[in-house]
């Protein structure tokens, strides 16, 4: 099972890659939300200058950010500078196309999306919105076609995983409860948000709320349909989020989302939500939940380290994702989180 890691991009984000690569981890993506976070292109174009052997990776574009013939462009350009270590992973935008007030892309718009990206970087030319568009990089560019880049798709349903089906496309989604974790079969990415805890560390103590908070705020604001659905704190944040001025509560929703909680977003974060809707807890815990995914058939764990220690969070995980085929995690947990 791959071990990899996912960042909400900052200025620092360049030097984290080379400290993932340096760990071990097998693929550093960014996450592709440019209002929010640092540009995805500059980047991963200066890790890839500073790495040579871990894959790097967007997770995701989406249709309505950008043009196709950018995304596709940014593509290429990624492509050649990390030669034969770059994914493109595409969805339908959650977090995105709230920032602009915008529903999500239909499933059937990102499949058409993936395949058109798939032909401009064949070289080829498409019809896209009324238009014939291509790529016409020259070979002074530094960019050449074809080029060839494994697309994967964000999903959490069976639309979309039905479009990686049909696309022959890897998976990004969050593992499930109970008897079967892993919702799909073949290459699959299951995301994992949360803090590794020291031996004796409190789940709400300050590092913990500082590194596992970002991952709470998500749980939270994926409100009834997440992990907190019925707890008070989610019914709490939804009300707080319903009273904000419908002119602005599109930004509000997310703001700082997956790198810092907001003010709206403290009020409600606890132990409790930690608990229910991150995975955190001590080394141990973390080694026997990644080898219990690993026995259900997880292919890869795409882990999002936050907080103000990102090499801290990146070293833990790594620790705890190493141990999971120790002998004496062969007896039952005897350590509550």
């Amino acid at each position: 099972m791959e071990i990899n890691c996912v960042f909400a991009p900052a200025i620092s984000t360049p030097e984290h890659i080379v400290l993932a690569e340096e760990l071990g981890y097998t693929r550093a993506w960014v996450y592709d939300v440019p209002v929010s976070y640092a540009d995805t292109g500059i980047t991963l174009g200066a890790a890839a200058a500073r790495t040579s052997t871990i894959r790097l990776g967007v997770a995701v574009f989406t249709p309505h950010l950008r043009h196709l013939t950018m995304n596709a462009a940014l593509i290429a350009h990624l492509a050649t500078v990390a030669p034969g270590r770059f994914d493109a992973g595409v969805g339908a935008g959650f977090t995105s196309s709230t920032y602009l007030n915008r529903k999500p892309s239909r499933w059937a718009d990102v499949e058409a999306y993936i395949v058109a990206l798939r032909e401009l970087l064949a070289g080829r030319e498409v019809e896209w919105e009324n238009a014939i568009v291509s790529l016409m990089h020259s070979p002074a560019s530094g960019i050449t076609y074809p080029i060839d880049v494994p697309m994967w798709v964000a999903a959490h349903g069976p639309k979309g995983f039905g479009v990686a089906k049909r696309l022959g496309a890897g998976v990004v989604t969050n593992p499930t409860h109970g008897d079967h974790p892993v919702p799909v079969d073949g290459p699959c990415q299951l995301l994992h948000y949360g803090t590794v805890l020291d031996d004796g560390e409190a789940i709400d103590s300050p590092r913990a709320m500082d590194a596992a908070g970002p991952g709470a705020s998500l749980a939270l604001h994926m409100g009834q349909h997440g992990p907190l659905a019925g707890m008070p704190e989610a019914q709490g944040y939804e009300a707080a989020i319903a009273a904000i001025d419908e002119r602005h509560r599109h930004l509000e929703l997310y703001r700082g989302h997956l790198m810092a909680p907001n003010a709206t977003d403290l009020k409600f974060i606890n132990a409790a939500v930690i608990e229910r809707g991150t995975t955190t807890g001590t080394r141990e815990h973390m080694a026997r939940h990644l080898r219990r995914l690993e026995d259900a058939g997880a292919t890869a764990i795409l882990y999002q380290p936050a907080g103000s220690d990102i090499p801290r969070e990146l070293r833990a995980f790594k620790e705890a994702a190493e141990m999971r085929h120790e002998s004496t995690l062969d007896t039952p947990e005897t350590q509550p989180v």
